[in-house]
């Protein structure tokens, strides 16, 4: 997780549907719900330590007839939210290095095409990273680990001491509404996409958990460890933020498309310094996308290896060699990167085409948040024995309530995520989430039901 760095990267709409007192409380909201939500995941988890993760999930503990197409739903929403998730991590990395350009050269005259080439180019790296470099990613990411600290340390003594700062009333009560919706309670709602989409991904872990030692201790704790760790980090510095930013109509027109470009730059008066801080940020947001590569391929494989999508005996396969330590899922990565190269194209004819993969990601993943937990609430909780759960249990009356928290709170998130978040609302500029998504949902009914029914073979999930 890349918690205070997406937040850095997506504020604008917090602070457009309700200024700095909406950032700041949809944060809190937002930290509180998304732990019962992780440790709802995790205790599932900690049961059925499989790289499937929700799908594989859903197949152990919803009961009946059902069971066989709840599973398949779930696996494929499943990778479709985590398709869109590192869409957006390499979309922000290109779009960063484009609102840079834009810093230092005011001549430039940024294009949209020229974001979906930098956009192309972030996923190839992803894509060289995962095939080729391989053996590279358990230090790739010690490297981003050990950014993700600096950086968050330079940033907020950066801030801290150089920035002017907004008074107590303007950070906590002072509202701002210029969504164009008439409604502040819709606008405000609105916002939650600036603090839902920076707590996406911690689920990465269990994709992980056929490759990890002892995983049904230590992918729990990967879960809801990240989530705490990172939204600690996360409030510290949205408070820094808070009190950093200055006029909201100023960073908001923002030539370079992120707030926060404009903040420090206003705070270091240094267009290099102003540089060498977003540096950090869009180092994460690489290696994010390397990371996402990486779990949905994960995905998809296992997937493909219960024979799950068109063409499985080919995306089921492993590539392996006397040079390779470890097999790696090639054919499956080359599919996610060709997918994800596609779905770029939409920023090419959407004026709002990064927050529509925001949106995306928050209705994909959150969704196959749901179903598992769903399926744990109503029957794993009435069916499974005390010796059937894992290293992480939750009590029963702690359980049911995080269970409950994080059904309620997704709903919420996955509704107000798909709305416009500028009114009025154009063809050009409308928020088209919700139909793609439910057009990738159709589209693998249609498969399943005409063809992939017959051959879909139910994970055999045991309890470790």
């Amino acid at each position: 997780m890349a918690t205070w760095e997406a937040v850095a990267a997506v504020v604008a709409q917090a602070l457009a549907g309700g200024g700095v007192p909406c950032f700041v409380y949809n944060y809190i909201i937002t930290f509180v719900c998304t732990v019962a939500t992780a440790a709802s995941l995790a205790e599932i988890a900690s049961i059925y330590p499989t790289a499937g993760g929700q799908y594989h999930w859903v197949t152990a503990l919803f009961p009946g007839r059902g069971k066989k197409i709840m599973s398949w739903l779930t696996g494929w929403i499943s990778i479709g939210g985590q398709i869109v998730f590192t869409a957006s991590a390499a979309f922000s990395a290109a779009l960063m290095i484009q609102g840079l350009i834009i810093l230092h050269n005011t001549n430039y005259s940024p294009e949209r095409w020229h974001g979906l080439l930098l956009y192309w180019a972030v996923l190839t790296c992803a894509l060289l990273m995962n095939t080729f470099g391989y053996r590279s990613l358990s230090g790739a990411n010690l490297v981003a680990g050990f950014i993700h600290i600096v950086g968050f340390i330079v940033i907020f003594v950066t801030l801290g001491v150089k920035s002017e700062k907004n008074t107590t009333a303007s950070v906590f009560t002072t509202l701002s509404n210029v969504t164009g919706w008439q409604s502040d309670g819709i606008a405000w709602l609105t916002g939650l996409i600036s603090t839902v989409f920076p707590f996406l991904g911690y689920d990465a872990a269990c994709h992980l958990a056929e490759e990890l030692p002892n995983a049904s201790r230590n992918v729990p704790l990967a879960m809801l460890g990240s989530v705490i760790l990172n939204g600690v980090m996360g409030l510290g510095f949205v408070f820094m933020l808070a009190f950093s930013t200055g006029p909201l109509k100023e960073i908001l027109a923002t030539p370079t498309g992120f707030p926060f470009i404009m903040i420090f730059n206003e705070a270091t008066k240094s267009a290099g310094f102003t540089t060498v801080l977003v540096m950090f940020i869009i180092a994460i947001a690489v290696v994010a996308a390397v990371a996402g590569l990486t779990s949905t391929s994960r995905t998809f494989w296992a997937f493909a290896r219960d024979d799950a999508v068109p063409f499985s005996k080919y995306f089921s396969k492993v590539s392996s060699g006397k040079r390779m330590k470890k097999k790696i899922p090639t054919h499956a990565i080359v599919l996610i990167f060709t997918l994800n190269m596609l779905l770029g194209l939409i920023y090419v004819g959407n004026t709002t085409a990064f927050n529509a993969v925001l949106s995306m990601s928050i209705f994909g993943m959150y969704l196959s948040y749901m179903l598992p937990i769903i399926a744990m609430l109503f029957f794993g909780r009435n069916s499974l024995q005390p010796s059937g759960y894992g290293r992480f249990k939750l009590s029963r009356w702690l359980g049911i309530s995080c269970n409950a928290v994080a059904l309620a709170w997704s709903t919420l998130a996955i509704v107000f995520s798909t709305f416009p978040t500028q009114i009025p609302v154009t063809a050009a500029d409308m928020n088209y989430s919700s139909a793609i998504t439910v057009g990738w949902v159709v589209i693998g009914l249609v498969f399943y039901l005409s063809n992939g029914r017959h051959h879909f073979q139910m994970p055999v999930v045991t309890v470790k």
